[in-house]
Order: C-alpha cells, then sequence, then structure tokens
C-alpha cells in the first residue's frame, strides 16, 4: 500500500471509531464514505462523514519528496432531525477528537505532520435533505521516488 493510501485508511479507521458507546456525542463512524457524498433514505443514519482528498503539494522532489496532502472531512446530518445545525457541530467535535489523538497519525506522518486548517459550515441550501460542516486536514508526509 502506498503511503498516500496508508494515510487514508487511517483517517477512515479513526472516523470509523466514533460512536456513542465508545465516549463520543454522535454514531455518525457508522458509516464513512471516502471520495463520494452520500444521499440519505429513510433507513439511512442520521450522520454521515465522507472524505475527500484534495490536490497534493509537492513540496519538494528528489529521492525522498515530501508532500502535503489536503484531506477534508465532512459531516452530513439529515435535516429533518431536532436542531439540525447543532447536530453538525457535534459531528464537527467529534471528527476533531477523533483525527487528532496525535501529530504525526500513529508514524504515517513526518514529525508533527497533521495539521488542521479550516472549519467551515455550510448554510443549508432550500430543499437540501442534510445540513453540512467539514473540517480540513493537510498531512505532511515522505514518499520515495518511484515507490509511493
Amino acid at each position: 500500500m502506498s503511503a498516500r493510501q496508508e494515510i487514508i485508511t487511517a483517517v477512515k479507521t479513526r472516523l470509523g471509531d466514533i460512536s456513542v458507546d465508545s465516549g463520543y456525542q454522535t454514531d455518525a463512524g457508522a458509516v464513512v464514505l471516502v471520495g463520494q457524498a452520500p444521499s440519505f433514505g429513510p433507513d439511512d443514519p442520521t450522520e454521515v462523514l465522507s472524505i475527500s482528498v484534495d490536490d497534493d503539494e509537492p513540496i519538494y522532489q528528489g529521492e525522498r519528496a515530501v508532500i502535503v496532502l489536503p484531506l477534508v472531512v465532512h459531516a452530513l446530518v439529515k435535516a429533518d432531525v431536532e436542531s439540525p445545525y447543532l447536530a453538525a457541530e457535534a459531528v464537527v467535535a467529534d471528527i476533531k477528537k477523533a483525527i487528532e489523538t496525535d501529530h504525526d497519525l500513529g508514524g504515517l506522518t513526518l514529525p508533527r505532520g497533521l495539521s488542521r486548517g479550516v472549519t467551515k459550515s455550510a448554510l443549508r441550501e432550500p430543499g437540501s435533505e442534510y445540513v453540512a460542516a467539514r473540517v480540513e486536514y493537510r498531512i505532511t508526509y515522505a514518499e520515495m521516488w518511484g515507490n509511493p
């Protein structure tokens, strides 16, 4: 597995641990998608997480490249719950708690290579079935030339 795949998998695993039984506010970890947005049906959970991977930024390229990988964790909450905006804020708090257990993602990044960017909330569009918020992360890691 490439370093990039390991990083994405580690983030997905940490998010999958989010449950009320594990001490979080929500059960948002029940559904964690990568690279896709959900469509909510009547039997779907109230909260869903989705990870999107933005364009990486090579800082140095040589035999050992240093890469910054932007990951965005999207919190999506059904709009028909009571106080959906506040429910989305609870999911945001759970995301931060799950991801930010260390600064090197269990040794997958360069030292202190995990950093948080902005947290954004979106206004619910008329007719939208969910309320959304997102937490941005920047993950700095190294990969060898030709051996990602």
